[in-house]
């Protein structure tokens, strides 16, 4: 089991409001947008346990992105790369720097340290351009990246 961060590709179908358990709501439009997210435990918090779990179809709706994955919203691509250390606020920041990218403010960065905006970004370009981005946010970064292509049984 192994510890990371990871960026998942996200096409939204249809315009879609997501409301937190705190109350929060985003109304988010048509198209493509970016999670970032770390896994830093053992066992059921490994990476590996983390990325299984988003793209599943059918699970308990208990972050912001389980939300969003749980409708209209289909994962592309997912990027990853092994680490010990906390990069998920640098890749995030390094993706929220790109043309435009639009931060949603507050959407699963409940927890964050850094002073993200938000862990979910609208990128509005096309998604072949979209992994070239990702994946020259990770390489930027120093990470040796892998990715996920959809085609493996999951979403």
């Amino acid at each position: 089991m192994s510890r990371g961060v990871y960026s998942l590709l996200i096409q939204l179908g249809q315009k879609r409001s997501i409301i937190s358990r705190s109350g929060l709501c985003w109304h988010l439009q048509e198209g493509h947008y970016v999670y970032t997210g770390s896994a830093m435990g053992n066992s059921s918090t490994s990476l590996e346990k983390r990325l299984e779990r988003h793209l599943k179809v059918r699970k308990r709706c208990f972050w912001h992105i389980d939300k969003l994955l749980d409708g209209s919203a289909k994962v592309v691509s997912t990027i990853y790369a092994k680490t010990a250390s906390r990069m998920e606020c640098k890749v995030n920041k390094k993706i929220s720097s790109l043309p435009h990218a639009s931060p949603i403010k507050g959407f699963g960065s409940s927890d964050c340290r850094f002073g993200c905006i938000g862990h979910l970004i609208f990128l509005n370009s096309n998604s072949d351009d979209l992994i070239m981005l990702l994946r020259g946010a990770y390489l930027d970064l120093g990470l040796s990246y892998k990715e996920i292509g959809m085609g493996f049984g999951y979403r």
